[in-house]
C-alpha cells in the first residue's frame, strides 16, 4: 500500500468505527477534519465529565480557537449495534505532532457545570430555595449562551421540592459557579450527575445535549442502558459487553455524628446527633465510636429545628455512603452514572437476593481505540506518544471470535472501562464539609438601606439591611434588582456586632441609612454575614464636636456625635484629652443643654479653644431640675482628688452641732426669763436625720433606701448668696429656724410685715429690743387681750411735739406705796400719806368731759370653710370642685371634722377660736 498516497488522501470514515464524533451544527465542517482515534473520559456522581480525545488530521495548523466551546457527542457503537453517547463541551484544543501528512490534535471534554468553574462571581439571593437557585443559574445560563440553550439544562424531577426551605438570603462568594452550586447541594444533601440527552431539544441525532441531573433518593434513579450485565473474567468469552472485575470494598467510617447550630431567636443551641449506623463488624463498631463526627455549624445554619433534623439525616447518610464500595472494569459501553445494572453470573452475588445483586455506577473511567489501518494505526501511534498523548496501558481489546471488531486490515478495536459503585440500597448522599466545601471569606463593605423617608431602620432584634457594594445589576434582574437597589430588599435583616447585649440593656448604636459598613461571616460561612464595623469616607466624614473643627487637628477628641432625624440638630459625648486641658462634655442641642466637666472651652477648631473655667458645668437654655429621693448635699467644703465619702459633711455637722445648741440654750434662758421658749423639736429631728444621713449602697435593700432622709443640706464655707429680682418664698409646714452665732438681720426697701397665728414672741438680751418708727405712726394693739408693758426700771412714754393721749374705760394710776388716782365715772385720788399741789393758782368750774375714739377691731374669728377641688383641670377662672366626697379634718389640738362636701366641694364650716393645722383626707364617693 501506498502509504504516503493514503495519508496524503481523505481519513477513513467515521460512520463504521466504534467510536464516533458528532458536532453540533459545525458536522459537516469537523466530522472529516478530525477522526477519533482515542478517547479517555472520565465521568462522576457529584462530579461531572473530563475527557480527552486525541484525533488524526490531514490538516495542519487548524485554527484551535474554533473548536474552543464546540458541543461535541462522543458516540460509543455498543455490542448490540446501538449508539451510546456521551455529551460535553470543548474546553481545551492542542496541536500536537505532526510528520508533514499526518497531524495530531488533542481536545479536552467537560461537561457545562464544570465548565462554570471558570465563571466566578459574587451575588446575593433574597428568599429562594436551593433549587431555585439552582434552576435560575442555568436559565441564566441558557439565556445569556446561544451554545447552553440548545446543549444544556437541569432536571430536578428526582428531587422532593418541599424539603428545601427558602433562606433569606444566600451568598455566592467569590466562588464559582460550579462551586457555588456543587456547595448548596452538599449542604442540603442533594446529589448529581451530568446524564447525555433529556431536557429541550434533547433529540441526539440532532444536536449534543446534557443534562445536570439532581436527586436526592437512590430509588428514583433509573435502570442503566445496558439492563442486565453478565460476569466473565475473559472478556473475549461471551456474545455481549460483560463485566470482567468485580470487587466490594469497606471502609471505617465515623460511627456517630454531633451537629450544634446557636439559634440567636430563642437563645439557645440546636443539636442535632445519632448514630451512623453502619454495621462495621465488632472491632470496627468499636473505633466507629471514637470517631464521631462532631461540629460546630454557622448560627441558625437551618430553617426551623425541623430543618436541622433534616440536615442531620442527610449527614448520617452520607457517612453511610462512605462505608461501602464496589470497584470493577468491563467492555460494558453502555454502562452511564447515576443508574444501576443488575449483574449476574458472580459467584458471591449470585448467592443474594435479585434486588441486592443491581449495583448504582458512581463513576466511570472511559478508555478506547478505535480501528484504523494498521499502518495508519501505528504512525498515529507515534505521534500521539511524541506529544506525549500515552495511556498507561493500552484497554482491552473488544474483539472476540463471536463478535469481530477489525475490518480489513485495520487494527483491533480496543475499549475499556473501569468504574465504582455501590449496592442499590446505599445512600448517595454527598459529604459536606465546611472545611472543604465553604469558600474562603473575608471581610468586605457595605452600605445600610433604609425605606424611603426613613433614616435609620431595623427588627426588633436591632438588625438592618444592606446593600453589598459591586455586585452586577444584571445578576440580580430575576429578583426585580433586589440586591443592587439601594433599598432593604438588597439584604435579609443582618444582624450588628456590638460591645455589650444583655436582657433589654447594652449597647445600642444602630447604623443609619447611607453608612459604609464593614460585612463579615460567622464561622466562615457566606451565607450567615453580620456588620463588624462602620467606616468613614468622603461622604460620611469623620465627627466634628460642637459642628466646630475637624481631624486632624481635633484629633484628641474622642467621642460619639448624633444628628437629629430628619434634622441638623445633634447630641454628642465628647471627651477631650488635649494635655493639662481634659474634659468631658455630655450634650445637646436642643436648648443648647450641657453638661461640663474639667478644663472648660469654647468649642476646639484645630485643637484650639478660648479658655471658658475650671470644674463643672450644668448649663440650659431651658428649664433644669435637680431631683433626689434620698437627699441632696451641696456644699463649697473641698474634698480633694475625690477623698473622702459621697455624703461627706464634717464641717457641716459640727456647724448643725453649735446651730442646734445655741439655739436650745437661748431657747431656755427665754423661758427662764419670762419669754416663750423656742419649739426645738422640729430642729432636733432633722439634726438626726442629718446626722444619720448615709448613701445607700449596691447591698442596701429597698426598705433601708426609702428609710433614707429626703434632706437637701446647703453648706457655703465663705458665705453663700441667695438673690433674685422677684419674690423669694420660704415655707416650712412645721418651723422655720433661722439662727446666727452673731447677728440676724433683716432689711426691707419699702416694708417689712410678719404675722403670726399663735402669737408673736420677741426676746432681747444683752441689749434689749428696740422698735423705732423712723416715718409714719407706731401701733401696738392687743385686740382681743390686755397690752402690758413692763420694766426692772423706768417707763417712758414721751411725745416730743404733740400730746400724749392715754384713754380707757377706766384709767388708774398705782404707786408703789398704794396712792393712787383713779379715773373714770369721776376722779377719784387716794393715798396715806400727804397730798401736795404745786400750783399758781386753781380753778374748779363745772362739769366737763372729752372723748377719743378707739380703734375697731375686726370680729371675724379663724372660722373657716375648705373646697375640694381636681387638680391639673381646676383653675381660678375655672374652677373644678370635688362635689358630693367624703371628708375628715384633723385639726392640730385633735378635733375630728366629719362631714360631705356640698354641691360647689366646700366642707362644713371650721370655728374655732384660734388658728390650726389642719389634716384633710378626702375618701371615695359613697355609692
Amino acid at each position: 500500500m501506498n502509504i504516503q498516497r493514503v495519508f496524503i488522501g481523505a481519513l477513513p470514515s467515521q460512520d463504521t468505527r466504534p467510536f464516533r464524533l458528532f458536532w453540533r451544527n459545525s458536522q459537516s465542517d469537523l466530522a472529516n477534519l478530525l477522526f477519533l482515534q482515542r478517547l479517555d473520559i472520565r465521568e462522576d456522581l457529584c462530579g461531572g465529565i473530563e475527557g480527552r480525545l486525541s484525533c488524526i488530521s490531514t490538516s495542519t495548523g487548524i485554527a484551535l480557537q474554533n473548536l474552543l466551546g464546540q458541543p461535541v457527542t462522543v458516540q460509543l457503537v455498543t455490542d448490540t449495534g446501538g449508539v451510546q453517547s456521551i455529551c460535553a463541551i470543548v474546553t481545551d484544543a492542542h496541536e500536537g505532532e505532526s510528520d508533514g501528512s499526518l497531524a495530531t490534535y488533542q481536545l479536552v471534554i467537560r461537561d457545562a457545570l464544570s465548565i462554570l468553574e471558570r465563571r466566578l462571581n459574587t451575588r446575593i439571593f433574597r428568599t429562594k430555595s436551593t433549587v431555585d437557585i439552582i434552576q435560575t443559574l442555568v436559565r441564566e445560563w441558557r439565556q445569556k449562551s446561544s451554545t447552553l440553550s440548545g446543549t444544556f439544562d437541569v432536571d430536578v424531577s428526582r428531587l422532593d421540592s418541599s424539603k428545601y426551605p427558602a433562606r433569606e438570603q444566600t451568598l455566592q462568594f467569590d466562588e464559582s459557579d460550579a462551586d457555588f452550586i456543587r456547595r448548596l447541594c452538599r449542604r442540603e444533601g442533594i446529589a448529581w450527575f451530568v446524564k447525555s440527552g433529556g431536557g429541550q431539544g434533547s433529540d441526539l441525532s440532532d444536536q449534543p445535549f446534557h443534562t445536570l441531573v439532581l436527586f436526592d433518593s437512590v430509588i428514583k434513579l433509573e435502570q442503566a442502558p445496558a439492563g442486565t450485565v453478565s460476569y466473565h473474567v475473559d472478556a473475549s468469552v461471551g456474545e455481549s459487553d460483560s463485566i470482567t472485575l468485580l470487587t466490594t470494598g469497606r471502609q471505617l467510617v465515623a460511627g456517630s455524628f454531633r451537629r450544634v447550630s446557636w439559634d440567636y431567636k430563642p437563645s439557645q443551641m440546636d443539636k442535632v446527633q445519632g448514630s451512623t449506623r453502619v454495621d462495621q463488624g465488632a472491632a470496627g463498631n468499636d473505633l466507629g465510636k471514637l470517631l464521631s463526627d462532631s461540629r460546630i455549624d454557622a448560627p441558625h445554619i437551618a430553617d426551623s429545628a425541623d430543618d436541622y433534623q433534616r440536615l442531620g439525616r442527610a449527614r448520617i447518610a452520607a457517612h453511610g455512603g462512605q462505608a461501602v464500595r464496589m470497584d470493577g472494569a468491563s467492555g460494558v459501553r453502555n454502562l452511564t452514572v447515576g443508574t444501576w445494572v443488575a449483574v449476574t453470573g458472580h459467584p458471591e452475588l449470585d448467592q443474594l437476593d435479585e434486588v441486592d445483586r443491581r449495583v448504582i455506577v458512581t463513576s466511570l473511567h472511559h478508555r478506547g481505540e478505535n480501528n484504523l489501518p494498521k499502518e495508519l494505526s501505528a504512525r498515529a501511534q507515534s505521534l500521539f506518544t511524541s506529544s506525549r498523548w500515552q495511556f498507561d496501558s493500552p484497554p482491552t481489546s473488544v474483539s472476540t471470535r463471536m463478535r469481530p471488531a477489525t475490518t480489513g486490515d485495520s487494527d483491533t478495536s480496543r475499549y475499556e472501562n473501569v468504574f465504582t459503585g455501590v449496592p442499590r440500597g446505599t445512600p448517595l448522599t454527598p459529604l459536606y464539609d465546611p472545611r472543604v466545601d465553604l469558600p474562603r471569606v473575608y471581610p468586605i463593605t457595605g452600605v445600610v438601606t433604609v425605606p424611603d423617608g426613613e433614616e435609620v431602620h431595623c427588627d426588633e432584634y436591632g438588625r438592618i439591611n444592606v446593600q453589598i457594594q459591586g455586585l452586577d445589576e444584571a445578576d440580580h434582574e430575576h429578583a426585580g434588582g433586589a440586591g443592587t437597589q439601594g433599598t432593604p430588599a438588597d439584604s435579609a435583616a443582618v444582624r450588628v456586632l456590638g460591645g455589650w447585649a444583655g436582657p433589654n440593656f447594652g449597647q445600642h448604636v444602630l447604623p443609619r441609612g447611607g453608612m459604609e459598613v464593614l460585612l463579615d461571616f460567622l464561622n466562615g460561612d457566606p451565607d450567615r454575614m453580620y456588620v463588624a464595623g462602620v467606616f468613614a469616607n468622603g461622604q460620611n466624614m469623620p465627627a466634628t464636636f460642637t459642628k466646630t473643627g475637624g481631624l486632624p487637628g481635633n484629633r484628641y477628641m474622642t467621642g460619639l456625635v448624633s444628628k437629629e432625624i430628619q434634622g441638623q440638630r445633634y447630641n454628642q459625648l465628647r471627651l477631650d484629652d488635649t494635655p493639662s486641658q481634659i474634659s468631658a462634655q455630655l450634650a445637646s442641642e436642643h436648648a443648647h443643654s450641657q453638661l461640663n466637666l474639667g478644663y472648660l472651652t469654647q468649642p476646639r477648631d484645630d485643637g484650639k479653644g478660648d479658655d471658658r473655667g475650671e470644674g463643672a458645668e450644668l448649663r440650659t437654655d431651658a428649664s433644669a431640675a435637680l431631683r433626689a429621693a434620698q437627699g441632696i448635699l451641696l456644699t463649697t467644703y473641698a474634698r480633694t482628688q475625690a477623698q473622702g465619702t459621697h455624703l461627706d459633711r464634717k464641717e457641716l455637722q459640727e456647724l448643725l452641732d453649735q446651730c442646734t445648741s445655741l439655739f436650745t440654750s437661748l431657747g431656755q434662758y427665754v423661758s427662764e426669763h419670762g419669754g416663750t421658749a423656742s419649739d426645738a423639736e422640729g430642729q432636733k429631728a432633722v439634726a438626726a436625720a442629718f446626722k444619720g444621713w448615709n448613701s445607700s449602697g449596691s447591698g442596701s435593700s429597698s426598705a433601708a433606701a426609702s428609710a433614707s432622709p429626703s434632706i437637701v443640706a446647703i453648706g457655703a464655707e465663705t458665705g453663700s448668696v441667695s438673690i433674685t429680682p422677684k419674690t423669694h418664698i420660704l415655707f416650712a409646714k412645721e418651723n422655720v429656724d433661722a439662727i446666727a452665732e452673731q447677728h440676724l438681720q433683716f432689711a426691707a426697701g419699702q416694708r417689712m410685715t410678719a404675722t403670726a397665728g399663735q402669737g408673736v414672741h420677741l426676746f432681747g438680751k444683752g441689749e434689749g429690743v428696740s422698735a423705732i418708727a423712723g416715718e409714719g405712726a407706731m401701733v401696738l394693739q392687743a385686740q382681743k387681750e390686755t397690752l402690758t408693758a413692763s420694766a426692772q426700771k423706768g417707763v417712758q412714754v414721751i411725745s416730743v411735739g404733740d400730746e400724749v393721749v392715754v384713754s380707757g374705760k377706766t384709767i388708774r394710776l398705782v404707786a408703789a406705796d398704794g396712792s393712787y388716782i383713779k379715773l373714770g365715772g369721776g376722779i377719784t385720788v387716794g393715798s396715806n400719806g400727804a397730798f401736795t399741789a404745786h400750783t399758781a393758782g386753781h380753778d374748779f368750774v363745772g362739769p366737763n368731759t372729752d372723748n377719743f375714739s378707739p380703734p375697731s377691731f375686726s370680729a371675724k374669728g379663724t372660722d373657716q370653710k375648705f373646697r375640694l377641688r381636681y387638680p391639673g383641670t381646676d383653675t381660678e377662672e375655672n374652677p373644678h370642685p370635688v362635689p358630693n366626697r367624703p371628708y375628715e379634718i384633723a385639726l392640730s389640738n385633735g378635733k375630728v371634722i366629719k362631714g360631705v362636701s356640698d354641691s360647689q366641694g366646700f366642707t362644713d364650716l371650721t370655728a374655732d377660736d384660734a388658728m390650726h393645722i389642719a389634716q384633710v383626707q378626702v375618701f371615695d364617693a359613697v355609692e
